[in-house]
């Protein structure tokens, strides 16, 4: 995909039409990674204008979870050389969360590795 191709793509989006399948493809797989950059730059711009959300991340079960996938830090088969600990108890999820809006944060994401939810 030449840049032209991601600058009218960029083009159809601040248009407010839908990218098809394929040419979502395209850019994913594009080595024009600084005009895809500045394009998403100036499509985020336009949508949201300059404002940022502050986000806060709680790590609440470090390095147990019981899959080896070779590309997560979470799995408990790596040494990565950080504490580990199981599932947080939920005061202290919730102590973390109320001190991360007094800092200002807007959404507060807990993560936690495992395969899947339970069923409970």
């Amino acid at each position: 995909m030449s840049p032209q191709v991601i600058l009218e793509l960029e083009k159809k989006v601040l248009n407010g039409q839908k990218l098809e399948t394929s040419e979502l493809g395209q850019l994913i797989n594009t080595e024009h990674l600084t005009t895809l950059s500045d394009s998403a730059n100036r499509i985020t711009r336009m949508c949201h204008g300059n404002k940022i959300d502050v986000e806060q991340l709680a790590n609440i079960k470090k390095n147990y979870c019981s899959e080896d996938c070779v590309f997560c830090g979470q799995s408990a088969f790596f040494n990565t050389g950080i504490d580990s600990y199981q599932l947080l108890p939920a005061n202290e999820i919730l102590e973390m969360a109320k001190k991360a809006k007094t800092e200002g944060a807007q959404s507060y994401c807990l993560v936690a590795a495992w395969r899947q939810p339970s069923e409970s």
